[in-house]
């Protein structure tokens, strides 16, 4: 579906974006991995060898835009796309890459931000980069608009050498609707020697000067823009004004209530916001309601260029709590909100009782040696008397805050080293726990290293684990530097080569899958002294039912005789890997053949020997 032209199929947001990117011709794509945005570059590497593009998984979002830019001021027409913390890492880049200007290839940023952190630890509203760095900003409501705003994105960026970004949420990423595929152009560019100064010294306030310049002149451009649709009456008693996802919500809610007299401003072209439009449309409402996720991004630019009109509607929307100021826009908070400003009664929608919602609890895959590595954090935690500070970030093992709150702290990604070097220089203040950072393979080559560096030159009294699962698993098992399978093409960096060049005063591995050597060796690490790493060595379980490497003829059963039951729990309640449930019925727990991966962590774990592994063939 995604390589046939002029054909309407069901695809994703980041389907479409993808595909957008086909017919804009892109020739160049780099990424990291996450959610919501992870499928984009996926979806362009299972077809990077039949375009002939180039599509990787650089080690961190900092480098992919990096990587991206060189790939523009070379000629080559580029794509970066990346989540809301992942344009954290990258900007610093991107707020020099703004002045420096992206050559005549043409860069384009796609950001997908996580309203409600279904996926991410904040709800982060990235359109700030776009007024911080003076760059456009457009948001698709559609999938199809997703789809035909790449190659206009491009095209805009190619005319003023600028990056452009380009803002996507996680409903209209994930979810899925009709597209209409246009052609697929050939190759018309090749790459060409870089442009001269491609730096900001000595003078970076006239760079800045002629972005503004820039941006005056797209401004102008928005004015004319299509995407932006304007309500058809003369006058109107609502007039909400929506951007992204939200335009469905807004046009839903409407239909909803069977509401008269409210039109729908739509912007797509949201930065820099095309004045001449929003005034004409403001100038025929009484009201004026805002819909738009995360932040009041749009509602605060329409009200301070209101203060230059005559006549000022009332403004409604997150800034006096009409609409939540947190949390995803919904259909819901729509029609409640147009209802209240209209006057209109309505039944609101009925919730499904509590009581038939089965309690899902978030936790680790069956098999999981995250879990094995808590459970070990679990033992040592009252060997020292809870004297353990547990420093971590992001991935996997994050579940850790969930995990009898195995996990102390868990910030951003890298965050884990650093905040634990912090830690580990303040015994002279009192402070008397041991510190563990924890991080997972990926995360190491994203942030972690310089972090580890810090420790080692400051001398910091810590115990770093590396967790080795081998992969990306978080986001979908994509390849870093350090995985065993690796494309031909591409060289593996090792874990313990790194860590050992950085010298650390103790270094050890360790099978994770052996938790009573796991719990023994933290223990006696977190007793030394200086900087100490421990990089354990697993799989993930879902990476080995991918690759088909799953143990056969082996499973496991509770002995009934041996199991204490409700006098116990241990297996269900606090090493809680979900292929052990509780049977009410025969009063014990059971272990479900279905979800079990056979890693017998089950068998180490529980202190009455009741649970055996039996061979099946």
């Amino acid at each position: 579906m995604m390589t046939a032209s002029k054909h309407v199929t069901i695809m994703s947001g980041n389907e479409a974006i993808a595909r957008g990117a086909l017919e804009g011709g892109i020739g160049f794509c780099a990424s990291y991995p996450g959610t919501p945005s992870t499928e984009i570059a996926a979806t362009l590497q299972r077809i990077a060898e039949e375009h002939d593009i180039y599509v990787e998984w650089s080690v961190n979002e900092k480098v992919a835009l990096e990587a991206a830019a060189g790939a523009s001021w070379a000629g080559v027409p580029a794509l970066c796309s990346i989540k809301s913390l992942g344009l954290n890492v990258a900007s610093d880049f991107l707020l020099n890459l703004n002045l420096s200007g992206t050559g005549k290839g043409g860069l384009v940023i796609v950001v997908c931000d996580d309203p409600r952190g279904h996926s991410s630890s904040n709800e982060q509203d990235s359109r700030f980069y776009a007024k911080a760095a003076q760059i456009p900003l457009l948001e698709p409501s559609t999938y199809q608009e997703a789809k035909d705003i790449i190659p206009y994105a491009l095209k805009i960026s190619q005319d003023y050498e600028l990056p452009v970004l380009i803002r996507s949420t996680t409903r209209l990423s994930h979810s899925r609707g009709l597209v209409t595929m246009g052609e697929i152009p050939k190759r018309t560019w090749k790459a060409e020697p870089l442009v001269e100064n491609l730096f900001n010294v000595p003078t970076p306030h006239l760079k800045h000067r002629d972005l503004l310049k820039k941006m005056d002149k797209i401004s102008e451009v928005f004015e004319e823009s299509l995407w932006n649709t304007l309500p058809s009456e003369k006058k109107i008693d609502v007039l909400i004004i929506s951007s992204g996802i939200s335009r469905r919500y807004s046009e839903d809610a409407i239909n909803l209530l069977d509401a008269e007299n409210i039109g729908v401003l739509n912007l797509v072209t949201t930065y820099p916001l095309p004045n001449k439009i929003v005034s004409a449309a403001i100038s025929k409402a009484k009201q004026v309601l805002f819909s738009e996720e995360i932040d009041p991004f749009i509602e605060e630019e329409v009200r301070s260029l209101a203060v230059e009109l005559g006549n000022i509607p009332e403004f409604h929307g997150k800034r006096n709590g009409t609409i939540p100021a947190f949390g995803e826009m919904t259909t819901d908070l729509m029609r409640e909100a147009i209802a209240n400003l209209r006057g209109i009664k309505f039944g609101k929608t009925k919730q499904v009782e509590s009581d038939l919602l089965i309690p899902r609890p978030l936790t680790f895959c069956a098999g999981c040696t995250h879990r094995n590595f808590y459970w070990a954090v679990r033992k040592v935690r009252k060997r020292t008397k809870d004297k353990l500070v547990v420093a971590g970030d992001i991935g996997c093992y994050s579940l850790g805050v969930f995990y009898d709150r195995a996990m102390t702290t868990m910030q951003a990604m890298g965050s884990g080293i650093g905040v634990a070097t912090g830690l580990g220089q303040l015994e002279q203040f009192g402070f008397d726990s041991k510190v563990i950072a924890v991080a997972g393979d990926s995360t190491f080559f994203h942030a972690c290293i310089p972090g580890l560096i810090n420790a080692k030159h400051k001398g910091a009294n810590l115990t770093f684990v590396i967790l080795d699962n081998e992969t990306t698993a978080m986001t979908g098992f994509q390849t870093h530097p350090g995985s065993v399978h690796q494309e031909s093409r591409l060289n593996r960096v090792k874990i313990e080569n790194v860590v050992k060049a950085i010298e650390p005063d103790f270094f050890a591995r360790c099978d994770a899958t052996d938790i009573p050597k796991l719990v023994d060796l933290l223990h006696s690490t977190i007793n030394k002294e200086g900087l100490k790493v421990l990089l354990l060595d697993s799989i993930c379980r879902l990476e080995v039912a991918r690759r088909e490497l799953a143990t056969e003829g082996v499973s496991f059963r509770i002995d009934k005789d041996l199991c204490k039951g409700d006098r116990c729990l241990i297996c269900v309640q606090e090493f809680a890997c979900p292929a052990i449930s509780w049977d009410k019925v025969i009063g014990h727990p059971v272990i479900l053949d279905q979800l079990c991966v056979q890693c017998g962590a089950c068998v180490a774990v529980c202190p009455h020997d009741a649970i055996k592994e039996e061979r099946t063939s």
